[in-house]
């Protein structure tokens, strides 16, 4: 499955004059017979971990479904 990333949006639930708390990844997938809809919402601290490589922040949307498909 190779993954695009076509947003990333910045979310502050503690108000806007405060540093953000989580990321939106927005993705777009190919080479599947399925498809997914919707950003994938990661933390802060996973996303600044991830951001300075793009095939580090495909990783962590495809570890983020993998995570949210194995929850019960």
């Amino acid at each position: 499955m190779k993954i695009t990333i076509t947003g990333i949006n910045f979310n502050y639930e503690n108000g806007f004059d405060q540093e953000f708390t989580s990321v939106d990844l927005n993705f777009i997938s190919v080479g599947v017979q399925y498809s997914l809809s919707g950003p994938v919402r990661v933390s802060k601290s996973d996303y600044q971990a991830a951001s300075n490589n793009n095939d580090q922040l495909r990783s962590l949307i495809k570890q983020t479904v993998i995570n949210d498909l194995q929850a019960e």
